[in-house]
């Protein structure tokens, strides 16, 4: 009888002890996440401040695996691509208002020509959005963003004929295969990645202008009357 006691006893200590032990552990976490939470809160207002294109800070080893040189040179490919983004979803939004609106004896072809450049403007935004990350930086693409900086001038409200929509479309995409070039030749040295990608893209627009403007060349004519020849510095083909 008295051994029984003493084990009942002992068991009984021991899980006393066991439930010490777990008490003093949840405690302890307990108050290890409260001490936490005021510096997690504190990073998540550091890092959601609405700020554009805004730079992490990363341990060493991730820091020393971002491409380019330095900062300098981040930097310039950061403002550059911002920008483009920005410009690229102008387009995207421009050829969707005029695979809307479209009117005229060319809307069926056009209509659904317009929706696929809208998707392939698309498409161009995400890929070079993605390289800023590349770089470090967060990107902004905001409706506000877009409004404020673009460079694409505005596309006009409400029905456009067909005829129309084509000249209003190879102004404003000119505008942008002056940019792309551009970057083509600042990124070269720096930025050789991003420079190559805006190549490719310079190929696409190439492509998307050439033909928007034979939609507006006379059958059987020499293209005296396409948009570009003055804009290009091309002497016009006298008939």
């Amino acid at each position: 009888m008295g051994k029984q006691r003493f084990f009942a006893v002992a068991v009984v200590g021991v899980a006393l002890s066991a439930f010490g032990l777990v008490l003093t552990r949840t405690t302890g976490l307990a108050q290890s996440g409260s001490d936490d939470k005021p510096s997690a809160r504190a990073s998540s207002k550091e890092n959601g401040d609405g700020k554009s294109n805004e730079q992490l800070s990363q341990p060493k080893l991730i820091e020393h695996s971002y491409p380019l040189a330095g900062d300098q040179e981040r930097g310039k490919s950061l403002r550059l691509l911002q920008q483009l983004t920005v410009d690229l979803l102008a387009i995207d939004n421009i050829y969707k208002e005029a695979h809307w609106n479209l009117s005229g004896p060319l809307y069926l072809q056009l209509h659904e020509y317009y929706d696929q450049q809208a998707t392939f403007y698309h498409k161009q935004a995400d890929d070079f959005a993605e390289r800023v990350l590349h770089l470090g930086y967060s990107v902004d693409g905001r409706y506000a963003t877009i409004a404020r900086t673009t460079t694409i001038p505005e596309f006009p409200a409400g029905y456009l004929t067909d005829n129309v929509s084509l000249r209003l479309l190879v102004d404003r995409v000119t505008v942008l295969q002056k940019e792309i070039y551009k970057g083509i030749r600042e990124t070269e040295q720096s930025d050789p990645p991003t420079s190559n990608r805006l190549q490719d893209l310079a190929f696409g627009v190439d492509k998307n202008l050439w033909q928007l403007r034979i939609h507006l060349q006379e059958p059987g004519g020499l293209g005296a009357n396409l948009p570009w020849s003055s804009q290009q510095g091309h002497a016009r083909v006298k008939k």
